[in-house]
């Protein structure tokens, strides 16, 4: 199973499909070498995931305004928001038909790991997110509570809203929360009275902006629980270059006061192999790259 078979696009009725959108969307299965990571882009076009556990969830993404919104690829969902979903919403307890999912114990990680993904009785902060994909499977697997954040654009906030009002059952919607949040901010109510108020934070593809490391890296310390328990959970894919995202774990995290507690590579089928700062001398293929992701925990640092 690849990360972009579990994506589908449902198109307005007015839509007539055209021969590049019947094989754009099959690309990723039939072309692996040209692996699709990127969903979405039309706000009016539902993206749907679909989850082993929990079926068919529908979300939207947002109607950007201006070239400063659209710098934001909030408009997309990424194979690194995927695989965030599949993870912190745990596998199905039962697979009805086995060619639909994983056979006999196969999953993403180990039953041992799954449990440190385990979102049940959590508090949740989701940065950077998007359609709100992480934050949404986290209500599902039954987080206690959950705040959702991104940049704060009135479309980007509005789209995350409508797909919580989708997905999430009407007596959970209580315990989510959508705020605009920039990175490394600290001062507004939500930031101050949040402070070091959630026991996990997830963060999938917020790694691309190399000028932003420190600011992510100093939300994440400022909200992070200050229990030996917290994580940080972020999942990078490297199609804008292992270069951008190698600098946050090797040097922005420890010296921002965060520690590694767990970090490998994951193929978007699932293979997985050591976490490497540089591939090939950094000459990395295009193709291949685009098919790997980083997945890591992240914890706070000891203090001396």
């Amino acid at each position: 199973m690849l990360l972009p078979s579990l994506i589908s696009l449902r198109h307005p009725i007015s839509h007539v499909p055209t021969p590049e959108d019947i094989f754009g969307s099959t690309l990723g299965s039939i072309f692996t070498d040209d692996l699709q990571n990127q969903h979405g882009d039309d706000p009016d076009t539902t993206i749907v995931y679909k989850n082993a556990r929990y079926g068919e969830l529908e979300f939207c993404t947002a109607d950007v305004n201006g070239e400063e919104q659209r710098r934001k690829f909030a408009h997309y969902l990424w194979n690194a928001g995927v695989l965030m979903g599949e993870l912190v919403g745990g596998r199905a307890i039962q697979q009805a038909d086995e060619s639909e999912g994983w056979k006999d114990g196969e999953w993403w990680v180990s039953a041992e790991e799954e449990a440190k993904w385990a979102m049940r009785g959590e508090t949740v902060l989701e940065l950077g997110a998007g359609v709100g994909l992480g934050g949404v499977m986290s209500v599902l697997a039954g987080a206690n509570e959950v705040a959702i954040t991104d940049y704060p654009a009135p479309p980007i906030l509005k789209a995350i809203e409508t797909n919580v009002a989708k997905n999430v059952p009407a007596m959970a919607q209580r315990t989510v929360t959508v705020q605009g949040h920039l990175w490394g901010s600290t001062s507004s109510p939500f930031e101050t009275v949040r402070a070091h108020g959630f026991t996990r934070i997830l963060a999938a593809d917020c790694l691309w902006m190399p000028w932003e490391h420190e600011n992510l890296a100093k939300s994440m310390l400022h909200f992070l629980s200050a229990s030996p328990c917290a994580r940080v959970l972020c999942i990078a894919g490297f199609h804008t270059g292992r270069a951008k995202v190698a600098p946050f774990f090797e040097e922005v995290v420890p010296q921002q006061g965060l520690a590694v507690e767990d970090i490998y590579e994951m193929k978007a089928d699932g293979q997985r192999r050591p976490w490497a700062k540089e591939r090939d001398g950094g000459r990395e293929d295009i193709g291949e790259r685009k098919k790997w992701l980083v997945v890591a925990r992240l914890k706070r640092g000891h203090v001396d």
